[in-house]
């Protein structure tokens, strides 16, 4: 399966990169590799992102309001300012003026309310309606027409971060869903020049109207995806590549004394999860799931599916260091006690099972096979079942009882609802807790800080106590850049890229 997997990958570099084609097709542009692929859903409709993959280009062609950095702390972009009423729950925010569409129309404040209220049509069936439960579509007006209004029904003292997440690029009003889709119609630095799903090539240009004055410094970028770890070092140390967004950690001792690679790392970025249905056997037993979880030895895992490149985590989204963690500390692997729990829930000659994973994105299938040996001792046979990477998140994720995922870093409030709320478009735990939503619904409404922490906090242990989500660890995300290319700055939080600073000499 792992050859399969090779020769897809090399296939698709292969189309990609085929002589006088590839001539014809974006030789000179900024070459750029990604490792996630989402297949026939491809889409450019920043409220149908399916996975990184859909990143790449939505991120080029679209603006949000507003950007964070690492430290999720806020920075202007289609909206320059922005302020909260004295009850905390009215947010006022200031447009930028001057700003077009790559269609021609003029942004205004009628396409950031168009943009938000169209998550809550539940004929769109967005991924954003779970993650910004605690917006009223009714409270989302146009004051002016560079001024927009979110009253909520209760203070939301996080609202400008919650409003910021991968979906909500701000779209045309009245754009449709159809439309949007094949043909992108952003206010972003790059405009879409190719683009057909499930096709492993696609150019954006430089937009010449950009807001940003001097932006973005390259020409074109060329983007496409190579989802095997020797296809991708194999590319940039060939220079067939520019930036390879994120490189196998097998691969980078390849790279790291290459006088023509340039590695960069991030801090806590993905989360690397193994994920299980509650409500199906034998996982619907607590002990179950509390006893896979006690034979993670989490240290280790980092050190052999990372290498070291990443850190600990505590069986939910939110990283040890973070305030809103309800744990400094990693759960201990204890054999012993998995053993015990797995006798409890009525195996005592232990329990066998699939576990499905692909290379959906680097390290996954690793991250497997080392949580089966891990098991091993504590009762449990794992057979781990490696499907073809390309079709991974359309014909297993989602679809089988226990898979492996992946997921970016995001604030807490978002992390604890993407996957987990009965409204989540993705809930691959099948993890529907009234209570739990209640809590979370809480906690991103409570306005004292010290009390909202302490919220997340136990949203997060009850997730973790109870939950289908094994999260052993989160990646330190590595990107390699070619000699000859400047500017660009990988972010933890991967699917917010930003191209605009990134140029490459020949």
């Amino acid at each position: 399966m792992r050859y399969r997997t090779l020769m897809t990958s090399v296939a698709l570099l292969a189309t990609a990169w085929a002589g006088p084609a590839f001539a014809a097709a974006g030789d000179e542009c900024v070459k750029i590799l990604g490792y996630e692929w989402s297949g026939e859903k491809q889409s450019m409709d920043p409220a149908d992102m399916h996975s990184g993959d859909d990143a790449y280009h939505t991120f080029a062609v679209y603006n949000r309001l507003i950007d964070v950095d690492d430290n999720f702390q806020t920075i202007p972009e289609l909206a320059t300012e922005w302020s909260v009423s004295p009850d905390g729950k009215t947010w006022t925010f200031k447009l930028r003026e001057g700003v077009k569409f790559h269609s021609g129309k003029d942004f205004t404040s009628a396409d950031v309310v168009y943009t938000f209220k169209r998550y809550f049509d539940p004929a769109l069936g967005s991924g954003a309606k779970a993650v910004l439960e605690f917006l009223d579509p009714e409270g989302i007006k146009a004051v002016d027409k560079y001024t927009v209004s979110f009253t909520t029904k209760n203070p939301v003292v996080e609202l400008p971060i919650l409003i910021t997440n991968k979906f909500t690029n701000i779209v045309p009003d009245g754009a449709k869903h159809e439309d949007l889709r094949l043909k992108a119609d952003g206010t972003g630095p790059f405009m879409q020049e190719q683009f057909t799903p499930n096709d492993p090539v696609r150019i954006l240009r430089k937009n010449p109207s950009y807001w940003d004055a001097g932006k973005p410094k390259a020409d074109c970028l060329r983007i496409t995806v190579a989802q095997e770890p020797v296809a991708a070092v194999a590319a940039i140390k060939a220079g067939q590549v520019d930036l390879v967004l994120n490189v196998d950690p097998t691969g980078i001792p390849t790279l790291k004394d290459d006088p023509n690679v340039q590695l960069l790392e991030t801090g806590a970025s993905n989360s690397m999860t193994i994920s299980m249905w509650v409500d199906t056997a034998p996982f619907d037993n607590i002990k179950v799931r509390q006893a896979l979880k006690a034979v993670v030895d989490r240290q280790a895992m980092v050190d052999t599916v990372l290498l070291g490149f990443g850190e600990t985590a505590a069986d939910n989204p939110v990283p040890l260091k973070s305030p809103a963690s309800f744990v400094t500390e990693a759960p201990k692997q204890d054999i012993e006690l998995a053993k015990k729990l797995l006798v409890e829930a009525g195996h005592p000659d232990g329990l066998k099972f699939d576990l499905f994973t692909a290379e959906g994105v680097p390290g996954m299938v690793r991250m497997a096979q080392v949580f089966a040996e891990m098991a091993r001792p504590a009762g449990f046979d794992i057979n781990v079942v490696v499907t073809p990477a390309e079709s991974f998140w359309d014909d297993v994720w989602l679809k089988k009882p226990i898979v492996t995922s992946a997921w970016s870093m995001r604030p807490p409030g978002e992390g604890l609802a993407v996957a987990y709320t009965q409204t989540a478009k993705w809930k691959e735990t099948h993890w529907e807790r009234p209570d739990y939503d209640a809590l979370l619904l809480k906690a991103n409404t409570t306005v004292d800080q010290a009390e909202r922490i302490k919220l997340h906090q136990q949203v997060g242990k009850l997730l973790a106590d109870e939950g289908g989500l094994i999260l052993p660890m989160f990646v330190h995300q590595v990107l390699a850049l070619r000699k000859g290319c400047t500017g660009y700055t990988p972010r933890a939080q991967n699917f917010n890229l930003n191209f605009e600073d990134l140029s490459c000499t020949k």
